[in-house]
């Protein structure tokens, strides 16, 4: 039962958080305010795929990164991040509009949900070959074997943790910004 859980996880994550958004990012050419929250969100989201390349390596920091990208996508779907602050309402009059506002709902309920799921996962960065954790590593490495199976997982793994490494400059820089913007500060 747990495997089909991870199984659906993966799923919908996909679905969710990587072929409805990027629909929505085609419709909002014209649209700067949409737009600019969907590059946050985008920003914050390419998380997920250092994630899966961690764990198409077998890289237990991944159940880290997992985590913490499932907390940053509703905090750059409502609030922005250092490139982009998302104050303000997203306007009304256009569908576009509506369609944005049911996805980053039903995308902020889907992350809560799945980290609930996934929070016990982090006992994998201590224990990773235990079955559970194999069941969360499985669904990223089938997908290696169907997308690039000609890349090395090693590769994969290094360059995910190079990015990782750029990521946390991203993260700092979002924080600061928040930081400045709940202080007054920031212009």
């Amino acid at each position: 039962m747990h495997a089909l859980l991870i199984r659906v996880d993966f799923i919908l994550a996909t679905l969710l958080l990587v072929v409805a958004p990027l629909g929505l990012l085609g419709a909002s050419v014209r649209r700067p305010r949409i737009r600019g929250r969907l590059l946050a969100y985008w920003r914050a989201s390419s998380l997920l795929m250092i994630t899966v390349y961690l764990m198409i390596d077998g890289r237990p920091v991944a159940y880290v990164a997992g985590n913490a990208a499932l907390v940053c996508i509703p905090l750059a779907l409502w609030s922005g991040d250092a490139l982009f602050d998302a104050a303000g309402r997203v306007p009304e009059s256009h569908g576009t509009a509506k369609w944005f506002r049911w996805w980053r709902g039903a995308a902020t309920i889907f992350c809560g949900a799945s980290l609930l799921l996934t929070l016990p996962a982090l006992r994998c960065v201590w224990a990773p070959g235990t079955v559970a954790c194999q069941n969360w590593g499985a669904p990223p490495r089938e997908l290696h074997a169907a997308l690039p199976p000609s890349l090395d997982p090693a590769m994969l793994g290094d360059a995910a943790v190079g990015a990782l490494g750029v990521y946390g400059v991203y993260l700092a820089a979002s924080m600061a910004r928040a930081a400045r913007r709940m202080r007054g500060d920031d212009a």
